[in-house]
């Protein structure tokens, strides 16, 4: 008997649907139903919604406990190779972690396939169109597993990922009047944007409800706000039926200029409203008058200048002209007094284009505008009443009152220009206007008074005897002598010490852990093996790294060394080869010892030459040549080797008739100072070695001859989001050490914040490789100043160590000083230690301090920080004894600081040169600087220039020091 056939209902059809995620069906599943179909469907989707959501949810779960039973089986599997010792503690470490990190989340299945036919089943059953509204905003049909408001991966803006097209096939299939209904509701229901939120899921449908169904917009804000929150395509705006609707209310809405305040005039982009707008204006589109008067319209409503941004470009943009500002006049004079900056500044510049302006009528403006905050509005409103009085003279007595009211301004440049405009204008007021501007002569200082009274009149005031200057004492604070390097501490004597502190992380304990290491190898191995075993077992996964970059990870490789001779450790690729090897019934390959030396590229040149001592006491440990003692163990605090000390170990290892190893003797040869007693380097010439007789040339020749540093200006882009900011060059002869001459020869390299911080690591021992070279040693140093706190960034207690060192100090040890001495959002460290690092070189006489003058007025010139914050911080260091080194600073700094001819000074180049005057008599300098005989030579009688040619004076006085 054949089965009988089952009609599945319209409810059964769009529930089968729902549940597969079949979008296209679904539309046109829910058009072809007739009225009692979609009666059916529309009475059980509210209450479908929670089983579509818990069968939606199920494949997940599933899914999430076949994930846990796999992990599971495999923690098992890794437990059971470790119980049966087929691998190590390490390698069962790395495999259970692995078992977490597999998760693919690109099979995960999807939880929301059902949320959009669900929703385009509702917008196409339900009948009243208030009540589909309410449907499609559902805060079920939320996905909260996709950011709903990343706008950008929506088709439209406002729309769901796939776009609205299915939801508006639906819609169009019900009648006209109920989809205009329908789209005025969706508009309505629009909210503003939020932070958090500024899309809008009603947007996208109720624009192209709006544009399809030609109903008129509702009058609602956020509707405009965001139908100028997407680009503005010319293509789509020609078109675009609701242009003339929504334009007009673009200049009434709340939210609009906030919306648009970051579209910029120059240039304009290709998809910005101010260039649309304009080019429809130019085509006739919109009309020109429509937009002009919008934008003073939303003038006069006020608000915040950032709110007004957008209207008073645009305004611009459009170039009115005088034609069409001049009926307009009044509404721009009231903008004057009260309108943010931007829009003032535009009334006043249109307004002083109109002629036969209304005297009565600037005299108000003016009033209102000269007593604004912004300097220069109110200059620009005495040049615009200068103006006024040489083109209508005749009426210069209507203009008097607004010239009086200028002379109570607070601010007293303004009061002496509002005073030369009368006094260069005096003959064209007759005696009414002068009587006017005699009467505003109350709040004027004495002198100003008595200028403006020799030419309207009035009796003049006593000028009060200017008080002379109290002669400055200046008494700076002592400089403190500079720190002297300390003898270095003693070695540990015995294996339970050296156990002890074996992983210190300071590079002069370490240096005193590798040295005791060498010297127990050879006096006392048994002991030195009992003490580290338990350290090894503690430590070994320091071992599995590729490469060992830390002098810890080579002090655990020599331990493990004296604990298991000739053992291999595996590395993360063989572990991660064997474990693929095990799963697929393959035997795991032989573990081999490989170079775990970080290659050239991977870490800087000096932290390798570090790692390199290490690598070569471990390979003499393997090959039973390690030799009784190190060389290259410092005798003081800042890295020098006593040169004598350095004799008395090679003549150690001549009696053990042993040879030392070669980084250790070179590293030994660039601790040496740059001085040696001639009777210590006449011991080094009895040497009989090879390597004796090295270090005798080596002292007779005065060691390393000083490398020239190079430091320029970049500024370039890495390809990596990172600036390149200084680039450093360092140029060495060579030295017939080959690896010195591969240090020297590995020039510093650019650091980029996300991809070269390792590039940083053992900053603490660079001072120390090159203790008699610190310029060397900033040149490395220099790349790493602008990295972020959140990678291996430069602590300025660098900046000490280079003060401790010897050697000439250049331009890359001023650079750093210029940057580190201010305050920094890049640094956490604070600036003492680099201002103890500035006095110690100064008092040690050390101090570049035309480089760092040069650097800080670059600085300056950049934008990174500003005049007066470097005047202020100049003034405080020289009280505090660096005046002289201040002196030379700044003398490098005035030439690119002072302000060139035509260009307004502030207040801070008046403090700048008046601060060089007071270090110049301090210091008792002397002699012609030709940028600052220049500046005094302008004309005019400004502070500035008073104080320019008082320190050009005090320099041409006479010999004496710079």
């Amino acid at each position: 008997m054949e089965p009988k056939h089952v009609r599945l209902t319209a409810w059964d059809q769009v529930r089968e649907l729902v549940d597969t995620g079949d979008v296209a069906k679904i539309v046109e599943t829910v058009t072809a139903l007739d009225d009692a179909g979609r009666r059916e469907v529309a009475k059980e989707l509210p209450g479908y919604v929670t089983v579509a959501r818990e069968k939606a949810w199920q494949p997940l779960a599933d899914y999430e406990a076949e994930r846990d039973r796999v992990r599971q089986a495999r923690q098992t599997e890794a437990q059971r190779l470790r119980d049966a010792g087929e691998i190590s503690e390490h390698h069962f470490t790395y495999l259970w972690s692995m078992t977490w990190h597999d998760d693919g989340w690109e099979t995960r299945p999807r939880t929301d396939g059902w949320i959009e036919p669900m929703r385009i089943a509702g917008a196409g059953t339900i009948g009243g169109a208030a009540a589909v509204v309410t449907w499609i905003n559902r805060r079920d049909f939320d996905r909260w597993d996709v950011d709903r408001w990343d706008v950008d991966r929506w088709d439209v803006a406002g729309g769901p990922p796939g776009g609205i097209e299915p939801l508006l096939a639906v819609i169009t299939a019900r009648p006209a009047e109920w989809q205009a209904d329908l789209a005025v509701r969706l508009a309505l229901r629009i909210r503003p944007s939020r932070r958090r939120n500024p899309g809008d899921q009603n947007l996208a449908p109720a624009l192209a409800l709006l544009r399809r169904t030609g109903v008129t917009p509702p009058a609602h804000d956020p509707l405009v706000v965001g139908w100028v929150s997407r680009e503005a395509r010319l293509s789509e705006l020609r078109t675009d039926p609701l242009l003339d609707h929504l334009l007009p209310r673009l200049f009434e809405a709340d939210g609009v200029g906030r919306a648009l305040r970051d579209e910029r005039p120059d240039p304009v982009g290709a998809t910005s409203w101010l260039g649309a707008l304009r080019t429809l204006a130019a085509e006739g589109r919109v009309s020109r008058t429509l937009m002009l008067d919008g934008c003073r319209r939303r003038f006069l409503l006020g608000g915040e200048g950032p709110d007004l941004r957008f209207f008073a470009r645009l305004h611009e943009l459009l170039e009115p002209t005088p034609a069409e500002i001049e009926p307009h006049a009044i509404d721009y004079l009231r903008l004057l007094p009260t309108a943010p900056g931007p829009v003032a500044e535009l009334s006043l510049k249109h307004l002083r284009r109109l002629p036969g302006l209304d005297p009565a009528d600037v005299v108000e403006a003016l009033e209102g505008l000269l007593f604004r905050a912004e300097g220069g509005l109110v200059r620009a409103g005495l040049s615009w009443l200068e103006e006024a009085v040489r083109q209508t003279p005749d009426r210069a007595d209507e203009l008097a009152p607004a010239l009086a009211l200028a002379f109570g301004h607070e601010a007293r440049a303004v009061q002496e220009r509002a005073v030369r405009l009368a006094v260069r204008h005096a003959g064209r007021f007759t005696p009414l206007g002068a009587e006017v501007l005699r009467g505003g002569t109350g709040t004027l200082a004495p002198d100003l008074h008595n200028r403006l009274a020799a030419v309207v009149g009035g009796e003049p005031v006593e000028e009060p005897e200017p008080e002379p200057e109290p002669e400055e004492v200046f008494v700076p604070r002592p400089l403190p002598a500079p720190p002297r390097p300390v003898p270095a501490i003693a070695p540990p004597s015995t294996a339970r010490q050296l156990a002890r502190m074996y992983l210190d992380d300071d590079w002069r304990a370490a240096e005193r852990c590798l040295a005791s290491f060498v010297r127990l190898a050879a006096q006392d191995r048994e002991s030195l093996c009992a003490e580290l075993a338990p350290l090894v077992k503690r430590h070994e996964r320091r071992l599995i790294s590729e490469e060992w970059r830390e002098p810890a990870d080579w002090m655990v490789a020599l331990a493990a060394e004296l604990a298991h001779p000739g053992r291999a450790y595996d590395t993360l690729g063989t572990v991660s080869l064997n474990h693929a090897r095990r799963e697929r019934g393959l035997p795991p390959v032989a573990v081999e010892e490989t170079d775990r030396l970080p290659r050239s590229n991977r870490v800087s040149p000096l932290h390798r030459f570090v790692l390199r001592r290490h690598a070569e006491i471990l390979a003499a440990l393997r090959a039973g040549t390690l030799p009784p003692l190190l060389l290259a163990t410092p005798s003081l605090s800042n890295g020098r080797l006593d040169p004598a000390e350095l004799v008395a170990r090679l003549e150690a290892l001549e009696a053990a008739g042993t040879t030392p190893l070669p980084a250790d003797f070179q590293q030994a040869l660039l601790r040496l100072p740059r001085r040696i007693d001639p009777a210590v380097a006449a011991r080094a010439a009895a040497l009989g070695s090879e390597a004796g007789r090295r270090a005798a040339r080596w002292m007779a020749d005065g060691g390393l001859p000083d490398p020239a540093v190079r430091v320029a200006w970049s500024g370039e882009d890495d390809g990596l989001g990172s600036r390149i900011w200084m680039t450093s060059t360092v140029q060495a002869a060579l030295t017939g050490l080959p690896l010195v001459d591969e240090l020297l020869a590995d020039q510093p390299r650019h650091v980029n914040p996300v991809c070269g911080g390792h590039l940083g690591g053992l900053m603490k021992w660079w001072a120390a490789v090159l203790p008699s070279h610190r310029e060397v040693v900033a040149a490395h140093l220099l790349p790493h100043q602008p990295v972020p706190t959140w990678s291996a960034a430069m602590h300025s207690r660098r900046l000490v160590d280079l003060a401790a060192a010897e050697g000439p100090a250049g331009r890359a040890v001023a650079v750093l000083l210029a940057h580190r001495i201010f305050s920094s959002p890049f640094t956490h460290d604070g600036t003492t230690p680099a201002i103890r690092a500035l006095r110690s070189l100064a008092a040690a006489g050390d101090l570049p301090a035309e480089d760092v003058g040069t650097e800080l007025a670059q600085r300056v010139l950049r934008g990174e920080m500003t005049l007066r914050l470097l005047v202020d911080s100049v003034e405080a260091e020289a009280a505090n004894g660096t005046h002289h080194h201040m002196w030379r600073a700044l003398t490098a700094a005035l030439p690119f600081l002072l302000p060139a001819q035509g260009s307004r000074p502030t207040a801070a180049h008046t403090d700048l040169v008046a601060l060089a005057a007071r270090l110049a008599r301090w210091s008792e300098a002397r002699g012609r600087i030709p940028v600052l005989a220049a500046f005094a030579a302008r004309k005019g009688s400004s502070r500035i220039l008073r104080h320019a040619r008082t320190l050009h004076d005090l320099l041409a006085s006479g010999d004496g020091p710079r």
